[in-house]
């Protein structure tokens, strides 16, 4: 009896060891998860408040520059404006497309993790190759 009752005794500390690392290994995997798409996200604003800039001021060099065609700075202005609202409706007509886009990044930045584990337990080892190849 005492020998049966230390091993069940072990069994449950392994039992609840294997529970502690098993949540310690999924903490560990939202942690990444979350951190990688927090990257992506930042990374995306980033590029986009340089690409506003660019834009910005490509469009305030191109309404001085028809100003000085038309020889008035305002029509200048106004075809740049009129090139913003063409650009704001080509957005707006592919709203679905763009968030498409960005929802399979997140996407993609979140399973990233699933696919290296995927094909670790893929790729055969060095021992079943070697086995394979002896055949």
């Amino acid at each position: 009896m005492n020998d049966s009752e230390k091993v069940f005794q072990n069994l449950k500390e392994d039992v609840s060891a294997y529970m502690e690392l098993k949540l310690e290994l999924l903490k560990l995997n939202t942690y990444e998860r979350t951190g990688k798409v927090i990257s992506l996200l930042s990374y995306g604003l980033i590029l986009m408040f340089l690409a506003f800039f660019a834009i910005l001021f490509i469009f305030l060099a191109l309404g001085f520059f028809l100003g000085e065609i038309l020889d008035v700075q305002g029509s200048g202005f106004a075809i740049v404006a009129i090139l913003y609202v063409a650009l704001i409706w080509v957005i707006k007509c592919n709203e679905v497309k763009i968030r498409t886009k960005i929802l399979n990044l997140v996407i993609a930045a979140l399973a990233a993790n699933d696919d290296k584990q995927n094909t670790k337990d893929d790729e055969p080892s060095a021992t079943d190759t070697a086995g394979k190849a002896a055949s």
